[in-house]
């Protein structure tokens, strides 16, 4: 099990490890945090790819929709922690953009350490992404 801490935007999440990519599956996992595509990268290795829901609903009952929650408030620099079950993995971000849905596609090919964080622009609709990219840092022990 995963944690994730984004300080600068006040997001701190449980984060999903599914083993398959079944989309009945993977929107269940969003049900409790923010989820980590099966087959991308881990903590330090490859691209590591998290989704998770984000609302501008004053109210929700479950907390999770609001994993996500300004996200696209973060800027170059900002740092992005996800914890292990014993080491921290700090990594930077480079870039955020809104994009369509259509250009949200992850590269997992990409022979590059580093973190993308993906969420709805609004809540419900999926026509348009906020992308969140993040460069490897370091590990370490805690």
């Amino acid at each position: 099990m995963l944690f994730r801490s984004i300080e600068k935007v006040d997001v701190d999440t449980e984060i999903r490890n599914p083993n398959v990519t079944d989309i009945s599956v993977l929107d269940d996992e969003l049900q409790y945090g923010a989820v980590h595509y099966p087959g991308s990268g881990t903590p330090g290795n490859g691209n590591m790819f998290l989704f998770g829901h984000s609302s501008s609903l004053p109210l929700v009952r479950n907390q999770s929709y609001k994993t996500f929650n300004g996200i696209q408030h973060l800027e170059k620099g900002d740092e992005v922690v996800i914890y292990s079950e014993n080491q921290k993995h700090t990594y930077k971000v480079l870039n955020v953009e809104l994009v369509s849905a259509e250009e949200a596609l992850v590269d997992f090919s990409v022979q590059k350490n580093m973190l993308t964080l993906s969420t709805c622009n609004n809540f419900g609709e999926k026509q348009e992404r906020f992308v969140v990219e993040a460069d490897y840092v370091k590990s370490q022990a805690i």
